[in-house]
């Protein structure tokens, strides 16, 4: 049954709270909508973050063709709800999301069976997988709804390098599907890691398995550093270790009236080739393990290219302003930089910012470390991932700054 329209803006501000709270989305990335009769739908807006919505910035959208009432421009993905609702009459709510586990799944190539049986009840007999489109285009668009249209007995898809989308009858099942869904991928993503790591491991010891059955031998002992953080001032930057020490350090990494840790080379360095004004390092044990395997970074998922780049390389730290350099330049370009064992250095405008490159790390490391352990994971072609690059860069990222 089809809500009111008070009704179902009302709930999509609610859910954009809840999906917050789950931890299934972050920042203004997924979407939801309510359906408001057998031809509109409400919709969250483009680029608005969750915290600042009211009923007049949620977006009356036309199912048939799409168009929509006011200024306020609806989601890019508004095209994916729309052949929700026209492709399932039993559908009234939706939620996109970029939730951790379902969009690791994502990366494989077959379809998930053998759900849990609690899963399956809220979900249906299995989880299909969409293949990959570039973000907001056609192509993404007419593949969900080719397996919407498909597997009409499912309520989850998974959109291949993306996300998810979780359709219900309303609004406490879509989110039942959502949280079924995560708890399926988990299931399926910890028999991976089983089959590698043994009959007790779960999808939490997908580093540790890895780290065991990929990284070499030797690499496995490399010791974590605390490479600090960093705010870029007038005429240098002042550098922040983990035990609360701060320096003010020059342009060349150079303490301005004491020595500085080895690590300040890297952060000059960083500053040298990259317009940035802040510097974090990363270290979950998903970036530690995926860093000590010592590879440039595959992409898994758009919104990883998006943010954090299409070259992200992997440097070796030896304490060497030489290393640094060679840090420094891989910086160029992008948000990220692995080094050999100490995780990822985050870069970006702010610290704000620089937390969104940490939320996409932590799906790619784990999207990479489970690759490492199934034959069947898939990669955006960099052809793709330069697309989405640019267009975030372009479009997104300023539409952000607004």
């Amino acid at each position: 049954m089809a809500y009111s329209v008070a009704e179902a803006k009302d709930l999509v501000i609610k859910a954009g709270f809840e999906l917050i709270e789950k931890g299934l989305i972050a920042r203004t990335w997924g979407n939801v909508s309510a359906r408001i009769s057998d031809t509109q739908f409400v919709i969250t807006p483009s680029g608005i973050p969750y915290e600042d919505l009211t009923p007049e910035k949620i977006v009356v959208v036309n199912i048939a063709d799409c168009e929509y009432e006011g200024d306020v421009k609806p989601s890019s993905e508004k095209g994916v709800h729309a052949d929700a609702y026209r492709l399932r009459p039993d559908v009234n709510f939706v939620i996109h999301t970029h939730q951790t586990a379902a969009s690791v799944a994502s990366i494989r190539s077959c379809n998930i069976g053998n759900l849990p049986a609690d899963c399956a009840e809220v979900i249906g007999p299995m989880i299909p997988i969409a293949e990959y489109g570039i973000s907001s285009t056609k192509t993404l668009r007419q593949n969900v709804a080719a397996v919407v249209e498909s597997y009409t007995a499912c309520k989850a898809v998974l959109m291949k390098h993306h996300g998810a989308v979780c359709m219900g009858t309303d609004y406490d099942n879509a989110f039942a599907v959502a949280d079924a869904l995560e708890r399926a991928c988990q299931e399926d993503i910890a028999k991976a890691v089983q089959a590698k790591g043994g009959a007790d491991k779960t999808f939490d010891d997908l580093a540790d398995v890895f780290t065991d059955t990929v990284v070499k031998e030797a690499d496995r002992a490399i010791q974590l550093e605390d490479l600090g953080s960093s705010v870029r001032t007038d005429d240098g930057f002042v550098l922040t270790m983990k035990d609360g020490s701060s320096y003010e350090c020059t342009a060349y990494g150079n303490g301005k009236s004491s020595p500085v840790p080895h690590c300040a080379s890297i952060h000059a360095a960083i500053y040298n080739n990259a317009d940035v004004k802040f510097i974090s390092q990363y270290t979950a044990p998903e970036a530690v393990a995926v860093s000590k395997e010592g590879v440039n970074e595959p992409l898994y998922f758009d919104d990883f290219v998006q943010i954090a780049g299409f070259n992200v390389k992997n440097c070796t730290w030896g304490g060497s302003r030489k290393d640094a350099e060679k840090i420094g330049k891989a910086s160029k370009g992008t948000n990220a930089v692995f080094v050999k064992g100490q995780g990822a250095l985050c870069t970006a405008n702010n610290e704000f910012d620089a937390k969104a490159v940490e939320l996409v790390l932590e799906k790619e490391c784990r999207a990479h470390l489970l690759a490492g352990l199934v034959d069947d994971a898939t990669t955006i072609q960099k052809v793709g991932g330069v697309l989405e690059r640019v267009v975030y860069v372009m479009k997104y990222s300023k539409q952000a700054d607004k």
